[in-house]
């Protein structure tokens, strides 16, 4: 609480634990110091080496006159330890009385509040990261897919897309011929291919196993399924060499279905594009096929 008194003796500011200077509210000249002010100068400021640190009186009286405000704060190094004190000033007739409020533990403790709120916000979103994120080919996974499809259908009030659901063909033989390492090896190739052959218009997910699903967004149906069948082509071409050293071709078959015409939840879609999958593989695998309703 500012001190209210007509008398320019301010002795009785002795009597406070909080450190208060006076200063002269025209010439800014320093008029009293009571001892715990003195106290602070003593125990922080005599033993730094910093110059920054001397002088608090006049650091006080420069940041009243620059910052032309009641209330700032001051941060003291001793050498070894960082202190910090908000600084309060009352004008009182004639004078500008300040005092001082170490509030040290308060910064320590806002530090480490944010410091545990960052390493929270961290760890939340690598446990989110982890969540939606496949392990093995380091794509996003079954949840992320349906995470991302709710998201595109409320960001865009004329949303499209078409949904290719790809499986590798004749995975299990790969496994079975040559160990589960090489079927990972499989997998990891091919999703790193699909990353690197898309844009920002396509979102690239695993399912589970050798099933993978291909949403290509606000494009025409023509389209979206060209890009399904160059993607089988430039698939094709990519060559594996075997545990026994000898090559394999890899490809794929797909089924695709259309937003809106084959379905508007992905469920639906997903199902439809099953259904054409299927037609695809009883037919000769290697092949994109586009899902016809009844």
């Amino acid at each position: 609480m500012p001190l209210e008194q007509n008398s320019t003796d301010y002795s009785v500011l002795n009597y406070l634990q909080l450190p208060v200077i006076v200063f002269s509210a025209n010439a800014h000249s320093e008029v009293f110091k009571n001892e715990s002010f003195q106290l602070v100068e003593q125990y922080y400021l005599h033993a730094s080496n910093n110059p920054t640190n001397k002088h608090l009186a006049q650091i006080i009286n420069s940041k009243l006159s620059e910052n032309d405000t009641d209330k700032f704060e001051v941060e003291i190094n001793n050498g070894s330890y960082r202190h910090f004190f908000r600084f309060t000033a009352y004008v009182v007739g004639e004078h500008v009385i300040v005092e001082g409020e170490d509030i040290t533990e308060l910064k320590r403790n806002q530090f480490l509040f944010n410091r545990t709120n960052t390493l929270l916000e961290d760890y939340s979103k690598q446990m989110f990261e982890l969540a939606h994120t496949d392990q093995l080919t380091n794509v996003p996974n079954r949840r992320a897919l349906f995470t991302k499809f709710s998201q595109l259908q409320s960001k865009h009030k004329e949303f499209s897309c078409t949904v290719s659901l790809i499986d590798l063909d004749y995975f299990k033989r790969f496994n079975d011929s040559f160990g589960h390492d090489f079927g990972d090896q499989v997998l990891v190739t091919f999703a790193k291919h699909v990353k690197d052959s898309i844009d920002d218009t396509c979102y690239f997910a695993r399912l589970g196993g050798e099933e993978f699903c291909l949403i290509q967004i606000n494009s025409k149906d023509t389209v979206c399924f060209a890009n399904t069948e160059k993607l089988l082509q430039t698939t094709k071409t990519i060559k594996l060499m075997t545990p026994d050293n000898s090559n394999i071709v890899m490809s794929f078959s797909a089924g695709v279905a259309v937003y809106g015409k084959d379905g508007i939840s992905l469920d639906e879609l997903l199902n439809n594009a099953d259904k054409a999958l299927y037609f695809a593989k009883e037919n000769g695998r290697s092949r994109v096929v586009k899902f016809e309703g009844a």
